[in-house]
């Protein structure tokens, strides 16, 4: 195929051949070298047009350049419950439960004045929560050390079994750990709030310590739950977390039935094996980490978060690859409208694995 020259045909062919030759091979590299940069200005700007709507970036990192989503259109609606929506009431405590109760019985007639006689079979319920004034149960063990008359040694008494050396009761320190496991306070806060609500005093050393007890006590059952996440399908994800002030990660599995934390300093297939075992024959559900490729693909089911970012990264790119979002999208808004009718129960689980 004869190629056009880069210039006029008739100042072209006033140069002798060889010299076309050399013209045409620098040509040619320079074709290429615009080729190569051009594709690399298009990457480059593809990523910094990168936020957490078209990418796994977090939305943190977002500046203020990128635009929300525009807020949904009002209703016009007020706000709560709407007209002929269920009540929803708080339920009542069954009255053999019920602490005491007080007969609240009319004498008069409120329209003329009249004595009342009888009583009401079905009265209407009012029942008031209050906890009790915050009174610590101090149980005291004396523990008698007493001398032996014949060899003189002296033998102090031991502890009933199951009493705590700690000096806390178990349902104390539980409390205690559910302060700081689940609702995340500080030591400092936990021994505030200890000694201003119960009345007991408590140092940080001592919350540590109380955590370290419960620690041990519901140590088997979590093994149980690491052991049963093995034999299910699992949702894993990874996130940088800060412990005694080093960078670590957090893992996360989750299951229909538990979900497992694992902190570790690592964030490679090492710990991924050590979660879900060398043979796990489950769905992982994750997202691109190399971490995950130590599983065939055939266990992979990627994040449709980061599938659904992927797509709207093609929209954001344009081109040939803007079609191809679009019909992302909308088979995945389809397939979660599926998923959606299936969670209530509109369609029967064969339907859905049908379509």
């Amino acid at each position: 195929m004869e190629r056009t020259p880069p210039i006029p045909l008739e100042l072209w062919e006033q140069f002798p051949p060889h010299v076309q030759a050399v013209l045409w091979v620098v040509l040619d590299r320079y074709e290429a070298r615009i080729a190569s940069l051009e594709a690399e200005v298009v990457e480059l700007k593809a990523r910094l047009n990168r936020n957490s709507q078209n990418s796994a970036k977090p939305p943190a990192s977002d500046g203020p350049h990128v635009k929300r989503k525009p807020p949904r259109p009002s209703s016009g609606r007020r706000r709560g419950g709407q007209p002929g929506h269920p009540a929803h009431h708080r339920a009542l405590v069954p009255v053999e439960k019920v602490n005491e109760v007080i007969v609240c019985q009319p004498t008069h007639c409120r329209r003329c004045g009249r004595t009342l006689q009888g009583s009401d079979l079905h009265p209407r319920r009012h029942q008031v929560v209050e906890l009790p004034p915050p009174s610590p149960q101090v149980t005291e063990y004396q523990q008698q050390r007493l001398s032996c008359a014949h060899c003189g040694i002296t033998t102090c008494g031991a502890l009933p079994r199951g009493v705590p050396t700690t000096g806390y009761g178990p349902r104390f320190t539980s409390i205690v750990a559910l302060c700081s496991g689940a609702y995340r306070m500080s030591k400092r806060m936990i021994a505030h709030f200890s000694r201003e609500v119960w009345g007991i005093p408590l140092s940080h050393s001592e919350v540590c310590a109380l955590e370290q007890v419960v620690r041990r006590a519901v140590q088997e059952p979590v093994d149980d739950v690491r052991d049963s996440i093995q034999w299910s399908d699992t949702n894993v994800d990874e996130t940088r977390w800060r412990e005694e002030n080093r960078r670590v990660q957090l893992w996360t599995v989750v299951t229909p039935q538990a979900s497992v934390y694992a902190i570790r300093r690592l964030r490679g297939a090492k710990v991924l094996h050590e979660l879900l075992g060398q043979d796990y024959a489950g769905i992982i559900g994750s997202d691109r980490a190399k971490a995950y490729d130590c599983y065939p693909q055939r266990q992979r089911q990627l994040c449709w978060s980061h599938l659904r970012r992927d797509a709207h990264a093609l929209l954001d790119h344009g081109g040939p690859g803007c079609k191809v979002g679009e019909h992302l999208l909308e088979h995945a808004n389809v397939l979660f409208a599926w998923r959606r009718w299936l969670r209530d129960r509109q369609w029967r689980r064969s339907t859905w694995q049908q379509l």
